[in-house]
Formats: structure tokens, sequence, C-alpha cells
């Protein structure tokens, strides 16, 4: 009788976002986001086949990040 494969381990991606659309949602241009890139600024990104994606949870959290109290 054939053995069962292992059960493998579930990986779970956050939706992936191109550098346009994080453009879009954060009111920049693409050509910032490279910008920010090469100076090692802006959100975490990944490089899958040569193409830079952002996952969304970096987006939200370098957002988050960037949150500064008013002085009062």
């Amino acid at each position: 009788m054939p053995r069962k494969p292992a059960p493998r381990d579930v990986v779970t991606l956050d939706e992936l976002m191109t550098a346009y659309e994080v453009a879009d949602v954060l009111g920049l241009s693409a050509g910032t986001l490279a910008n920010w890139r090469s100076l090692g600024l802006g959100p975490a990104y990944v490089k899958l086949g040569g193409r830079v994606r952002y996952r969304v949870s970096n987006v939200n959290d370098w957002v988050s990040s960037q949150e500064n109290e008013s002085a009062v």
C-alpha cells in the first residue's frame, strides 16, 4: 500500500501589492518608493523574480510607525 505523503506546513501569505498600488494608496509616486528603497527607507518589500512587491502588513506597520504625537 502506498504511503500517505506527510502533511506540508501551511504557508500564509499576506496580500502582495505592486509599488504602483502602494504609491496610489499612500498618495506618493512609484518613483518616490523606488528612491526610498535605494536609501533603505519606506516600507519593507520583497523581490519576486526581480519584481518588487509589498506585503500589506508591512505597509500597515510602516504607516503606523510614522505616527507622531502633536506637541501641545
